[in-house]
């Protein structure tokens, strides 16, 4: 109940930081989208050159 309560509590926090600093976090998310992006593609690069390695079916 407690956790309930403090995650709503976190939640209505952010809300009112959002809408109070909204410029910040623009700023935040200008910066960060395109870092995020960039660390996606990455990923998704390297899943696509890294093998996938089947494992063998065992007879029991």
């Amino acid at each position: 109940m407690m956790s309930i309560v403090i995650g709503l509590f976190l939640v209505a926090l952010g809300i009112w930081g959002v809408i109070d600093e909204h410029y910040y976090v623009m700023d935040f998310l200008k910066g960060g989208v395109p870092i995020a992006l960039m660390l996606g593609g990455m990923l998704a690069t390297l899943a696509g050159i890294v093998p996938y390695e089947q494992e063998e079916e065992e007879d029991a």
